[in-house]
């Protein structure tokens, strides 16, 4: 199975190794300077899914490398086009990206998430208007919060229901993997337990329209 036949069916999937370890070192480093060089700039009226989540936000504005990360490789950009690029839309060729990008940032995971969807609204169909893209730089494990999803929920067409959260697979990614769902999934995180962070950058996609 290929990955857009896994985003599909199970409404997410998994790109081993994406980052080197240089880059992973590189990264991380950086997102823990801007981390503590904005902790008390951040707005304290904050989504509440971020609240008490270590987070760094707009990294487009932050460093041009960012942007590399997200637009250098071709094989995420293939699987953005095929998912996220509308058909109806002519002023861009097919072949390139006519999606955009939502928002940019980074979180260490703390306190558990809620299972929940970021598509704001639930529905079914073949149509997706939103994905989330995640590069681990830093190994997840269910004693360090990582991230778990209901696979095939994208399709349920409801609000995430919290008593299936033990129902839920845990993403257990290595530092370097990239993870890419349809927003429409069911998602959390487990409770970090260490008294280590858990760095992630996470990047939304959505169709143009979506502004």
């Amino acid at each position: 199975m290929n990955y857009l036949e896994q985003i599909k069916k199970e409404g997410y999937c998994v790109l081993p190794q994406v980052l080197s370890q240089n880059q992973i070192d590189n990264f991380l480093t950086k997102i823990k300077e801007l981390y503590e060089e904005t902790k008390d700039k951040i707005c304290q009226d904050t989504p509440y899914l971020n609240t008490n989540q270590p987070n760094v936000y707009n990294l487009q504005n932050k460093d041009i490398n960012f942007i590399k990360l997200l637009f250098d490789n071709k094989e995420i950009e293939h699987i953005l086009i095929k998912c996220l690029n509308d058909k109806w839309y002519k002023q861009i060729h097919q072949e390139q990206p006519n999606y955009i990008l939502r928002s940019f940032g980074a979180r260490s995971s703390n306190s558990a998430l809620p299972l929940h969807i970021d598509s704001f609204i639930p529905y079914q169909g073949e149509e997706i208007i939103a994905m989330q893209m995640v590069i681990v730089l830093e190994d997840m494990s269910i004693e360090n919060g990582c991230t778990v999803v209901i696979p095939g929920s994208h399709q349920i067409g409801e609000y995430a229901d919290n008593t299936k959260f033990n129902d839920a697979v845990p993403l257990l990614l290595k530092a370097g993997d990239i993870a890419i769902w349809d927003s429409r999934i069911w998602h959390g995180t487990t409770d970090n337990k260490t008294e280590g962070t858990r760095w992630t950058i996470i990047a939304t996609f959505t169709r143009w329209w979506i502004k």
